[in-house]
């Protein structure tokens, strides 16, 4: 399958502008998630997870902005050639690993979300602590050291080759068994963790008539806490189906290579549909928490909040006051 090349650089034009101008939104959003606030009126274990995600979008947008765009459109070609046996390595890295990571956060969104709809009087004592966040820095680190050996040479290597605009550009791949391990390894990983995630909202529904009558019975204050957990749940799932449309894009690749004998895009086609994807993903997160979220809206605007009266929180149901 093909298309013109019009459409290509459409794409290209659509993930560049989604891409730069989502990366001060990145930055502004991890400054306020790790800006000590009780304002945010976030589920601790949610806010933990966003934090986390945060900075992997952000690390992701970076690499995108300063290495993959100018590189891939042509812009200041001889640093790029020149530069090209440590920008592939960091490239590949952020394609593949951090790619992964952002698949495993967005599991645990799952199962934290799933906790707060099935068992909601158990959902707070089994999130709390520091576990949590234990677990996210041995994330990091295993993943730093799963990085390792991209750092030796032999591993990564960058190409020259022709854009959608005609111009010599630099390209980046893996050589030998890195490409089995690296870009299928963590295809193959992240398609398994994304289903399993998904698994987890369509179990969601079948508890989620019997979550949804709190909504019409109890006291005010639960009814409010209900429709935050909700809201909440909502924000998660659109936050991970990003990576749900770049998994079913590997697999149609995967599959059609197995049965046809070819993929089913390839060269500046195939990177064209895969950056735009890969773009939808990375801005996600920023934008569904500045609609999902009024209190992270007014931080990230430094708009003045609306007092709020003693109760439970919009999404966790803590007692508060400002």
């Amino acid at each position: 399958m093909s298309f013109d090349n019009s459409v290509a650089i459409a794409f290209v034009i659509t993930s560049e502008v989604l891409m730069y101008g989502t990366l001060p939104l990145h930055a502004r959003l991890l400054y306020v998630l790790l800006r000590p606030s009780s304002k945010k009126d976030l589920d601790k274990s949610f806010h933990t997870l966003m934090i986390n995600t945060t900075i992997a979008n952000l690390l992701f947008s970076l690499d995108v902005c300063l290495i993959l765009e100018p590189s891939a459109s042509g812009i200041f070609f001889d640093f790029y050639n020149m530069m090209g046996p440590y920008f592939a390595k960091v490239e590949l890295i952020k394609t593949t690993v951090l790619l992964f990571i952002g698949d495993i956060i967005h599991l645990l969104l799952a199962i934290n979300r799933f906790s707060a709809i099935a068992i909601p009087l158990r959902h707070q004592k089994w999130w709390q602590g520091n576990t949590l966040r234990w677990f996210c820095v041995a994330m990091w680190t295993g993943a730093a050291l799963f990085c390792i050996p991209l750092l030796l040479p032999g591993s990564t290597a960058h190409t020259i080759e022709v854009n959608l605009y005609s111009k010599p550009s630099v390209e980046y791949t893996f050589l030998g068994n890195y490409y089995t391990i690296y870009s299928m390894g963590c295809s193959f990983g992240g398609a398994i963790i994304e289903i399993a995630a998904i698994l987890f909202y369509i179990a969601m529904l079948f508890k989620f008539s019997k979550f949804s009558k709190y909504t019409q019975s109890g006291a005010a204050e639960v009814r409010r806490m209900t429709r935050g957990v909700l809201r909440t749940t909502l924000a998660a799932c659109c936050i991970s189906m990003g990576s749900w449309f770049l998994v079913i894009f590997m697999l149609l690749i995967y599959i059609s290579w197995w049965t046809r004998g070819m993929p089913l895009i390839i060269g500046n086609h195939f990177s064209a549909t895969f950056r735009l994807i890969n773009a939808f993903n990375n801005i996600l997160t920023p934008w569904v928490m500045l609609v999902s979220f009024d209190n992270v809206r007014r931080l990230i605007f430094n708009s003045k909040a609306r007092p709020k009266a003693i109760g439970a929180t919009a999404s966790s149901g803590l007692v508060t006051k400002y």
